[in-house]
């Protein structure tokens, strides 16, 4: 029995459903998806493992031989859209993987635990729990995924300075815990403040349309996506 539950790869959406379709392709182009989304949710599923009591390198070989069973073309075939959310059943997946501790072997394997995801495991609350830690890390996977897809595609014109003063807003605050002065980034990107408090307003309003977006891949029903965003929000608060 399956220990899974039943149910252009430049600018996909790497959250999406249609990245799942697409790893169902085989070949080259099915694995180039394939290791996308592996890429994407390695995070998350490292997390869940390392809560539910396994050290770095037990969690690390665990969480490689989910990917690497997933890698070999089974689950995802019995993956359906319709069921519902992704995040649902790549949850319930790794819930009876890692309840198992099963050893995959024979099959291609990745390398993807780096030191940044180690230390920023490191950095959580220990007291969350493994289902609670998982969406978390899920959540910031899909506004990396948004911020990615926003960078990419908005890089010209008016639109491409808004989307970097807005990425050096979030830099800033992110480096130093406090939001830098507008007339900082003002001289920065050598407009007026006031051009920063526009672009700052409108590349808000652009990174929600894209993060929704992202969001709508994850959902059996687009009509969703509004209530997963609520969660995103409540898992990031």
């Amino acid at each position: 029995m399956s220990d899974a539950p039943e149910s252009g790869p430049s600018r996909m959406h790497t959250t999406a459903w249609s990245v799942v379709n697409g790893a169902r392709l085989g070949g080259d182009e099915g694995r180039v998806y394939l290791e996308r989304l592996i890429t994407t949710y390695w995070k998350p599923a490292y997390y869940y493992a390392r809560r539910r009591g396994m050290d770095h390198h037990a969690a690390a070989d665990c969480i490689q031989d989910f990917f690497a069973r997933m890698l070999a073309g089974e689950w995802l075939q019995k993956v359906d859209q319709e069921r519902g959310h992704f995040r649902g059943w790549l949850l319930t997946a790794l819930r009876r993987w890692v309840g198992r501790a099963r050893t995959a072997t024979g099959m291609d394997r990745l390398t993807l635990v780096n030191d940044e995801i180690v230390h920023a495991y490191e950095r959580e609350d220990r007291e969350t729990d493994p289902e609670d830690l998982f969406n978390r890390a899920w959540a910031k996977s899909c506004l990396d995924e948004a911020m990615r897809l926003m960078a990419s595609e908005q890089h010209q014109g008016t639109r491409a300075r808004q989307v970097q003063v807005f990425l050096s807003y979030l830099q800033a605050i992110d480096e130093t815990g406090q939001p830098p002065s507008y007339d900082v980034l003002g001289e920065r990107f050598a407009v007026p403040e006031t051009t920063i408090t526009n672009d700052l307003h409108r590349a808000r309003s652009l990174f929600k349309t894209y993060l929704l977006r992202v969001v709508a891949d994850t959902v059996g029903d687009p009509s969703d996506a509004e209530q997963e965003l609520w969660e995103l929000r409540r898992w990031l608060s």
